[in-house]
């Protein structure tokens, strides 16, 4: 183990990056194998972001792909340049909300209990998501559970190293004319054209945002600030990080990319605690994308789901853990919230949460 100050290379650290490994994202795996996506832009741009917020804030702030642009460009069959697009529009307008105040303001005004109702909802999405994978391959969900029940404290061979190991050993069995290929590959380089721009397009990037800022923005900042009180972060930082990321990565092929309460709670939850997970998960990411571009969409595509199942369910109770404090009126308030989230969106959730709190709040009911 090597540890500098607030950066720590252990095995520990690096199994908390894998708690929640970015490529395996069915989004980037589906902007790969169906929309035909360069896979070294998408790496390479995660790695780079990675490494920056890790040397930056270090501590773990992972990065995910965003899930409304992901969900219309799968649906719809987006070119790969109306991705890149999509990232760059979302990334301007929160650097103009970021800079000018206005997401300090909105995080300003939004009660602590429709954040919690939203991470409620987080945790539902999770569940569900988690559930469906490992009905994939029951057998190997339950022995992946198992697998990181046994080995969730020890340092010698932490649990997201020996499931992630699994995976990838399943993945050569089951395919063993898997050939890796070697070889440079520069990325992509993407001017914007007008001609990219869909009349669904400005519509699915506003739907974003709103879903942005109540998950990426406000649950995670919550998530975070509750687990490293000492490292505090600020809905501006957020906002400006995903506006800084968004708007020049497209350039290299990076896809809209925005942080996530889930993502991080897996990743605390198998074992990152500094930046030194950023970092090591940032350098594995830039690795595969320059030099094993080939390669990637095969593994990663083969890579067995009900593994990512059984990681999703650990990371939602993590991301739970705060429900067991909540009694009375808030329990109540936040579990609605929670149920609205999971059965529309987190978007929807968050404005029917800021209603309701509203109308307990003119009754003299509202809770904090």
């Amino acid at each position: 183990m090597v540890r500098v100050k607030d950066f720590e290379f252990s095995l520990r650290e690096f199994a908390g990056s894998l708690g929640d490994f970015g490529p395996l994202n069915p989004f980037i795996l589906g902007y790969i194998a169906i929309l035909g996506v360069n896979p070294t832009g998408i790496f390479l741009a995660m790695g780079l972001t990675n490494i920056a917020l890790g040397i930056a804030y270090r501590l773990p702030l992972p990065v995910e792909a965003k899930k409304a642009i992901g969900v219309a460009a799968l649906s719809e069959k987006w070119k790969p340049s109306q991705i890149y697009l999509s990232g760059v529009l979302t990334g301007v307008a929160w650097i103009v909300l970021g800079f000018s105040g206005f997401v300090k303001k909105l995080a300003g005004r939004t009660p602590l209990i429709v954040v919690r109702g939203i991470q409620l909802g987080l945790v539902f999405i999770l569940l569900k998501e988690a559930v469906m994978l490992m009905q994939m391959d029951i057998l190997l969900a339950l022995t992946s559970v198992i697998l990181i029940i046994l080995l969730m404290k020890n340092r010698y061979l932490p649990s997201a190293l020996a499931v992630f190991g699994l995976g990838l050993a399943l993945v050569f069995i089951s395919n063993p004319d898997i050939d890796l290929r070697i070889g440079f590959h520069p990325p992509p380089i993407y001017i914007p054209n007008i001609r990219d721009l869909s009349l669904n397009l400005p519509i699915v990037v506003f739907a974003q945002l709103v879903l942005t800022f109540s998950n990426a923005i406000m649950a995670t900042c919550l998530a975070v600030n509750e687990r490293f009180p000492g490292k505090r972060i600020s809905e501006e930082n957020l906002a400006i990080n995903m506006g800084l990321m968004n708007t020049f990565l497209p350039f290299i092929g990076g896809i809209p990319m925005c942080h996530g309460a889930g993502g991080f709670a897996s990743q605390y939850f198998f074992g990152a605690r500094t930046g030194g997970a950023m970092l090591m998960e940032g350098v594995c990411e830039i690795f595969l994308a320059l030099f094993l571009a080939d390669s990637i969409a095969i593994i990663f595509g083969a890579f067995p789901l009900s593994i990512i199942g059984a990681m999703l369910l650990f990371a939602s109770l993590e991301l739970g853990k705060f429900l067991v404090k909540l009694r009375g009126l808030g329990l109540i308030e936040t579990v609605i919230i929670g149920i609205i989230s999971f059965l529309t969106n987190l978007a929807v959730g968050f404005i029917a949460g800021l209603v309701l709190h509203w109308i307990l709040k003119k009754a003299g009911k509202a809770s904090v």
